[in-house]
């Protein structure tokens, strides 16, 4: 009779375990953050102030794929071609990548390569928007840490850099973060 209760604590405690350290493969988020946009062009906001809406998937082996949406509001600088010459405006765009998590436990620290872009909706003068060159894209990387408080719900902080691709004008570069909270599935 002790044998059976012998195995039955085994395989309780060892579940248990196993349990502690698997997370879902899906997760869905929310984070909001900040970036400064490097640029010559007065046209180009100085920096924008974005709510995400994260989607994520665990493929394997430690890399995540991942795009993020923001609906943002940016400033412009004074002079800049909008209906009032400056203030803030409303922008959005996606940030499309893979990450790789040097862990899969509780804490995940993790580094990423991703495709970004912003685009900026001015009002014109005669109540239109503007559809010139508003639209910023490029290449960019990240870091940051994800802490998981429980099985399925996720804390990240994360910091990244990206290059907006442009020919024959000024470069244009961003800087910024994030916080994030998601929940897996």
């Amino acid at each position: 009779m002790r044998l059976p209760a012998l195995a039955l604590t085994v395989a309780l405690a060892t579940a248990g375990s196993a349990h502690a350290t698997s997370f879902a493969n899906r997760g869905l988020g929310l984070g909001f953050g900040f970036m400064k946009i490097i640029s010559d062009d007065s046209t180009v906001p100085e920096f924008c102030i974005p709510l995400w809406i994260e989607g994520s998937y665990y493929a394997e082996s430690g890399f995540d794929v991942y795009v993020r949406i923001p609906l943002a509001l940016a400033s412009v600088k004074v002079g800049a071609a909008t209906a009032s010459g400056a203030g803030l405006v409303v922008a959005t765009g996606g940030q499309a990548g893979v990450r790789y998590l040097f862990m899969e436990e509780t804490l995940r620290p993790f580094v990423s390569l991703h495709l970004s872009g912003i685009y900026v909706i001015r009002p014109t003068g005669s109540g239109g928007i503007d559809v010139g060159s508003n639209l910023l894209v490029g290449p960019g990387l990240g870091a940051g840490v994800e802490y998981f408080v429980s099985d399925s719900i996720s804390l990240q902080a994360r910091g990244f850099f990206d290059w907006f691709i442009a020919l024959n004008a000024p470069q244009r570069f961003s800087i910024g973060g994030t916080l994030t909270a998601a929940t897996y599935f």
